[in-house]
């Protein structure tokens, strides 16, 4: 929370859908309103899946702290035999703070150490390729470069 993942994603070319998991939390009635993840992880997961299979590029906008989590959403991805290029954001945790105490929909101070505490960047080999995004929002390194122009 913090890191400038959905301001970084909305610089992005190329992206035809973006599936937020704030944003599904916003359409029930509570961007921040953790109670419901279950149900809004399955409606996130079938859009992406629909999108995938569209043959679109998605962005899927949402915190994967651990291998776990990210797990998940690659499974997706290799169903529909799509590139997946894992998107790790690399801020500071003094930044990550101080832009959360900026936001409007601030995280509470003990969730945000939490998830500082428990961030597992994710190895190359989890994905087709790795963009390592700084904290002024750009990919600053790539591991596995699939094209010339990358990234």
């Amino acid at each position: 929370a913090g890191s400038g993942k959905s301001a970084a994603v909305a610089r992005w070319t190329g992206v035809d859908e973006v599936v937020s998991m704030d944003d599904l939390r916003a359409a029930r009635g509570g961007r921040s309103d953790q109670r419901s993840n279950a149900e809004v992880l399955r409606t996130a997961l079938r859009h992406l899946d629909a999108a995938l299979t569209a043959g679109r590029t998605v962005v899927w906008d949402a915190t994967g702290i651990n291998r776990q989590q990210r797990a998940i959403v690659h499974a997706v991805g290799a169903r529909r035999d799509a590139l997946v290029t894992n998107a790790v954001l690399l801020v500071p945790p003094e930044v990550v703070t101080i832009r959360n105490d900026q936001r409007e929909h601030r995280v509470p101070a003990e969730v945000l150490r939490d998830q500082l505490h428990r961030f597992g960047p994710p190895y190359p080999a989890e994905a087709h390729r790795t963009w390592y995004v700084g904290a002024r929002g750009i990919v600053e390194d790539v591991a596995g470069a699939v094209r010339a122009e990358d990234p």
